[in-house]
């Protein structure tokens, strides 16, 4: 869970992130400016963010019908949420809306409900999408080894997020960067000895 922060400003108040998309908060002329006022300095925010476990219902293929512009068939992409990622959304939301009013505030916005999966977005909206290339020590559940190495096909390599199995948010990129390397070491020595 990622907490967030707060600030000593005005609220904002148009497309996104405004006062305006709160319940019975901004409108218009006099009741906008009494609302400016009192959230003057006053809010704080939160941002849930959470690991999302692999399931039967993400994965990729071989589109059958589309291709790209050389004529080589595209991936298709399938993902979707299971109960663990839906119900650490609603424990995210339960615990954000708890440490308001401990801390004596009020939420301005509703807890979302259960149809709406608790605030999640859907797949591929916000950041750090990774996997489809797991990494693992059998051919049968895997696609790469160890080395970031294809298992069907030697030369090929993977040095980006998708050999990760899973990643809890924060930041992916310092793994790809060590992955990279490790990979990067491999290859030479591997070019050296003449086995690649």
């Amino acid at each position: 869970m990622e907490l967030g922060g707060g600030r000593r400003s005005p609220p904002g108040y148009g497309i996104m992130s405004g006062i305006q998309r709160f319940n019975g908060v901004g409108g218009y002329g006099k009741s906008l400016k009494d609302d400016y006022r009192k959230y003057w300095g006053s809010t704080v925010y939160f941002s849930g963010r959470g690991e999302m476990i692999p399931n039967q219902k993400t994965y990729c293929e071989i589109d059958p019908n589309v291709v790209d512009a050389y004529g080589i068939p595209v991936l298709r992409f399938h993902a979707g949420f299971n109960d663990s990622e839906i119900l650490q959304a609603k424990h995210m939301q339960e615990t954000f809306h708890e440490i308001i009013h401990q801390m004596g505030g009020t939420p301005l916005s509703r807890m979302p409900t259960r149809q709406e999966l608790y605030g999640l977005l859907p797949v591929g909206r916000i950041i750090h999408e990774v996997g489809t290339t797991r990494m693992g020590s059998s051919p049968q559940t895997s696609v790469l080894n160890a080395n970031c190495q294809a298992h069907d096909v030697k030369n090929l390599f993977v040095a980006d997020g998708g050999p990760f199995v899973s990643n809890a948010h924060k930041n992916c990129t310092w793994t790809i960067l060590a992955l990279a390397m490790r990979t990067s070491e491999y290859i030479s020595q591997q070019r050296n000895q003449g086995t690649l």
